[in-house]
């Protein structure tokens, strides 16, 4: 005799006699499907964020390289923005004066 697997007999029932188990949605109802998912993700998550992540000291030293880079042209960036937008507006007040003045 040939003995069939416990898969194969679940395929075979819900092939030929159409569906005999209840799925796990009907089984648990959607509330319980829905708590089902929540907790396993929950689960999953914090065993993920217990896990230690260790950052070599040479990576976090060309990081704050960079961030120290970017700070100084920011703050260049800032002076030159500054002191353009002055000259121009001294020059605007310049203009109104000079042909206020009739000149």
């Amino acid at each position: 005799m040939h003995r069939k697997t416990q898969l194969a007999e679940a395929v075979q029932l819900g092939s030929v006699n159409g569906q005999q188990h209840t799925s796990v949605g009907k089984a648990l109802g959607a509330k319980g499907a829905l708590v089902t998912a929540v907790s396993t993700a929950v689960m999953l998550a914090s065993g993920f964020a217990s896990a230690d992540i260790t950052v070599p000291t040479e990576m976090l030293d060309v990081f704050v390289d960079l961030a120290t880079a970017f700070g100084v042209l920011m703050a260049a960036g800032a002076v030159l923005f500054g002191v353009i937008r002055g000259g121009v507006a001294l020059f605007k007040i310049a203009g109104r004066i000079f042909s206020a003045a009739g000149a």
